[in-house]
């Protein structure tokens, strides 16, 4: 059972799971906004996963048998899912494997074609050239670009427990609570966008049966106890949760500006 204080982070998770922006989804056009946006935190998120497996299960050799085994395969089973998870069938009833990112940019062709285009130059610039340039060069969405600094500015601290904070209670626990929200407040049905509600399905089977209780464990191990690092740490998380909140508040914006 975790040691880590959770009622400031309850209240913000609950502020979250009733944002209007899930009901402002009302037709395709709408979608493609917030996926357009919604992809940024899809992809920063790998990073925030990379982070920790390298602190916990590093690729290093030689090997070194130490560490939390339990946490080891979780953020290991994290990174199998994220990178190479099941797709989409084949009509023939053929498994697929693709990464979340690289499924969630087909979600948004499938809505709107050639709407994933501006994600895929960021992402290519960043493996040609860096990070800032690439944040200096392609017109990211603003709400989109603040909160992918927020998240990063967790990975440069270079603290563990931090990330871990940012990772568990900014991401893991709180994605099943805002996917059914969404699910159950848009407009859009599985008929209109099929490999979307895939998407969000599969998280919130992932994220919410075992990651969720897990990333806590890891939160705890990385903490050690330390009544510093536990301050750091929830500090962290509610600023990740706000993050998420502004962000929100961001992605509504764009789509009623874009509907008046």
């Amino acid at each position: 059972m975790t040691t880590f204080p959770l009622e400031n982070v309850r209240k913000l998770r609950k502020e979250l799971a009733t944002h209007p922006v899930y009901a402002a989804v009302s037709d395709m056009n709408d979608l493609t906004i917030f996926m357009q946006h919604h992809i940024y935190s899809v992809w920063d998120f790998m990073s925030l996963v990379k982070y920790l497996q390298n602190q916990i299960a590093p690729a290093q050799t030689p090997w070194l048998p130490f560490g939390d085994t339990h946490v080891q395969r979780f953020i290991n089973d994290i990174v199998l899912e994220e990178e190479s998870d099941e797709g989409i069938p084949l009509e023939d009833g053929t498994t697929t494997y693709t990464s979340h990112f690289n499924l969630y940019a087909l979600a948004m062709e499938e809505v709107k074609e050639g709407s994933s285009q501006l994600i895929r130059e960021f992402v290519s610039t960043v493996a040609t050239d860096s990070l800032d340039r690439a944040k200096e060069t392609i017109q990211i969405p603003s709400a989109a670009k603040e909160f992918m600094e927020v998240t990063f500015g967790f990975i440069n601290s270079d603290k563990p427990h931090v990330v871990a904070a940012a990772f568990a209670l900014g991401r893991e626990h709180i994605i099943p609570e805002m996917f059914r929200a969404l699910l159950d407040k848009m407009k859009i049905s599985r008929e209109q966008a099929e490999v979307f509600h895939y998407y969000l399905d599969r998280h919130i089977e992932l994220d919410g049966d075992h990651h969720g209780p897990m990333s806590l464990r890891m939160l705890d191990l990385l903490c050690e106890g330390d009544k510093l690092k536990i301050s750091e740490a929830e500090e962290a998380a509610l600023l990740a949760i706000k993050a998420r909140i502004k962000f929100w508040d961001g992605v509504l914006f764009a789509i009623q500006n874009n509907s008046n």
